[in-house]
């Protein structure tokens, strides 16, 4: 019996700055409810009622879905890193498509962080659109527009040209400058997700640009995780606001809890 060396595709130095990434901001929200008696309460409201109590629970249903949203791309993105701290690096191979059972949960795990963290840059735009009372058909949000809209007007609280900068910056790999145009490259992968082929799935065709794809490489949950960090940060700052006005609509109304 051979004592094998086993080289993990994510070593333990590249998951602790992944874990740093994820963890850095944390959104804490509760749910708000108007009370009745016997220990009842209403969930929602419809109708000709008072504008500011409408728009709690708007938020609180926005709030809910993006808390839930958040988690579950966190869980995604630990559980690729997981599957590839098990596949070893000595039997990688870029060419072919005959892939391990740990690098395959890999990219599974992968493709549904990649998803779920470009569904919570329009989470985001959502909040944007209704605490800047935009009024925006929540069917026709997309977070590129609702940003670059906010950025041509003056708001004291939130750095829209800062986060537009972000989104709109080119990729390019550069020498101690990994990060540069991350959000770019994000967003091009999952377009060719939608349109082209799996990242799964190393590719010669014409179907794909130069005629050659290799399949995705660890590096691109690093590229998740750093994009999450950001939409994190500025989905904590957008929540925050919130609920200080949401705190001020309950001082004037006394059915919330």
């Amino acid at each position: 019996m051979t004592n094998e060396q086993f080289l993990p595709m994510i070593d333990e130095k590249e998951k602790i700055t992944i874990e740093r990434l994820i963890n850095e901001y944390e959104i804490k929200i509760n749910n708000f409810h108007i009370n009745l008696e016997n220990n009842k309460y209403i969930s929602g409201i419809f109708g000709n009622v008072n504008s500011n109590i409408k728009k709690v629970f708007r938020y609180n249903h926005f709030l809910e879905s993006i808390n839930d949203l958040s988690n579950k791309t966190k869980k995604s993105i630990e559980k690729c890193v997981e599957a590839y701290q098990k596949t070893n690096l000595k039997y990688f191979n870029p060419i072919g498509n005959q892939i391990s059972q740990e690098e395959n949960d890999a990219y599974y795990y992968m493709e549904n962080a990649l998803f779920r963290e470009v569904i919570l840059w329009d989470s985001l735009a959502q909040l944007y659109n209704l605490y800047y009372d935009m009024n925006i058909d929540v069917e026709k949000i997309h977070y590129k527009k609702v940003i670059e809209q906010l950025s041509s007007k003056n708001t004291n609280e939130i750095d829209f040209t800062e986060i537009l900068k972000y989104i709109n910056e080119d990729y390019k790999v550069e020498e101690n400058n990994i990060d540069k145009g991350i959000h770019k490259c994000i967003s091009n992968v999952r377009n060719q997700m939608t349109h082209r082929f799996s990242i799964a799935i190393t590719a010669f065709s014409e179907n794909c640009e130069g005629n050659a794809t290799l399949r995705a490489m660890p590096d691109l949950v690093y590229k998740i995780a750093k994009d999450y960090n950001m939409v994190q940060k500025y989905l904590v700052q957008i929540i925050n606001m919130i609920l200080k006005e949401i705190d001020q609509i309950m001082k004037e109304c006394d059915l919330f809890s």
